[in-house]
């Protein structure tokens, strides 16, 4: 899980750093740096706290139960978009 978070808080800052650039010397401050990381941090994300399902039986179980839709995430190809 760590690499997982390793890369991608590196994806994000080599997309920010090609989209709107760092000025001249192209690197990050320490604040700037530890500001990204926890924006960019998972667990910092609401949708982390969900409990999720892992079989669509489980989720439509817990939906009938607690009287709350079903969000479903569909990966149809690799999360890197090389299908």
């Amino acid at each position: 899980m760590r690499k997982q978070t390793l890369f991608l808080v590196s994806l994000c800052l080599l997309l920010i750093d090609s989209s709107v650039g760092l000025g001249d010397d192209q690197t990050l401050s320490r604040a700037e740096f530890d500001q990204l990381h926890q924006e960019l941090n998972l667990k910092n994300q609401a949708w982390a706290s969900l409990p999720w399902k892992v079989t669509l039986t489980e989720a439509r179980e817990s939906a009938v139960k607690n009287g709350k839709p079903i969000f479903l995430v569909v990966n149809t190809g690799n999360c890197l978009g090389f299908v």
